[in-house]
């Protein structure tokens, strides 16, 4: 198996951001503080075991987005740990995108999804109008090696003994370990493929007005945002690299 060198890992922000522009036409305004933590103090990081930084932004003049938050860990320059949520205020019911993109010099460990909000067996005209969207980029690239040997995917390695964690996927989940050095940029066109998916549902959001789907909406939020943070085994080793303050606020960015 081909290994990366660390030097040629993919910059998974510069990729995003200024190769693919995925936020071009945003005007995106720092979030210097969420759920009474300071994000700041997470932009740069510089610690014995790993460097790195992460960012969060809200739309400027906007209430849609609760939080854009996207960065990278460069862990002992052996690994990168990289991350883009976006979630929406609580006046919408889009669902979260998630991805999860960890770079090593054997593989790529990638999940990126649309998280729904709401239960689909229940309001299936939530998944025709948020999830199968994505149903031609997923048929295009779910078959990249990696995505469907048999094995453990991230979602199973990373959460296997919690059902939670499955059942918060959408029907589209690109979500697998990609040995390929000749395939990782391909990840990278599944993550634009997503994420200019996902704003441009944002773009056409409404609100939803208030009531029990609304209630509903929330609590399920709530409940996958608090077993992420709290339950996400990266965690303790996160704590044992940069420190509890720092992990609960860059937890609390990437979930």
């Amino acid at each position: 198996m081909a290994r990366v060198e660390f030097k040629d890992m993919i910059e998974f922000e510069k990729e995003l951001v200024e190769r693919h522009r995925i936020f071009a036409g945003l005007e995106l305004e720092p979030l210097e503080s969420y759920l009474g933590m300071d994000t700041r103090q997470a932009l740069e990081i510089k610690k014995p075991m790993a460097t790195g930084g992460y960012k969060a932004f809200r739309l400027k003049g906007s209430g849609k987005i609760d939080k854009i938050g996207y960065g990278e860990l460069h862990y002992m320059r052996r690994a990168k740990y990289c991350s883009l949520n976006m979630t929406v205020s609580d006046d919408y019911d889009l669902p979260i995108f998630a991805c999860e993109f960890d770079e090593s010099s054997k593989r790529l460990s990638i999940t990126v999804d649309f998280m729904p909000v709401v239960d689909v067996g229940v309001y299936p005209e939530y998944r025709e109008k948020y999830l199968d969207v994505l149903s031609d980029v997923w048929r295009k690239y779910r078959t990249l090696p990696g995505l469907t040997e048999e094995g453990r995917c991230l979602v199973q390695r990373r959460y296997g003994p919690w059902p939670w964690a499955r059942e918060s996927l959408s029907p589209y989940p690109i979500d697998g370990r990609i040995p390929n050095p000749e395939d990782r940029y391909t990840v990278i066109e599944v993550v634009v493929a997503y994420a200019r998916t996902w704003l441009k549902l944002l773009e056409e959001a409404q609100p939803i007005p208030e009531g029990d789907y609304k209630q509903e909406m929330i609590t399920r939020k709530r409940a996958m945002q608090k077993y992420y943070r709290d339950l996400d085994p990266g965690g303790e080793v996160l704590k044992k690299v940069v420190g509890d303050e720092m992990e609960k606020v860059i937890v609390s960015l990437i979930f």
